[in-house]
């Protein structure tokens, strides 16, 4: 099963998640993060702006906050995946 992704995890972009996570439910000391949440990416645009891109894809069966939670390997809006998450909480689907 892939890590449970938390607040400021970075990205393959580089980047990192930037909320703004669920404050009620947190992943080793950081609020969760979930489809919707906001990713940063510090990578130069080819073209164009390149804005705040939204976590893009989540767990199919685990929701935190009502939303699909985000885990490591899932991707956001421009591409980048999630390249670290928890090293102690797993989340399935």
């Amino acid at each position: 099963m892939p890590a449970a992704a938390f607040l400021y995890a970075p990205t393959s972009h580089p980047g990192a998640i930037t909320g703004p996570g669920v404050a009620s439910v947190l992943i080793n000391g950081m609020p969760a993060v979930c489809l919707g949440d906001v990713h940063v990416c510090a990578l130069p645009p080819l073209a164009g702006p390149h804005p705040p891109n939204p976590i893009a894809k989540g767990s199919a069966s685990v929701l935190i906050g009502g939303r699909p939670a985000a885990r490591q390997g899932d991707l956001c809006g421009c591409g980048a995946s999630i390249v670290a998450g928890s090293p102690n909480v797993q989340i399935g689907g």
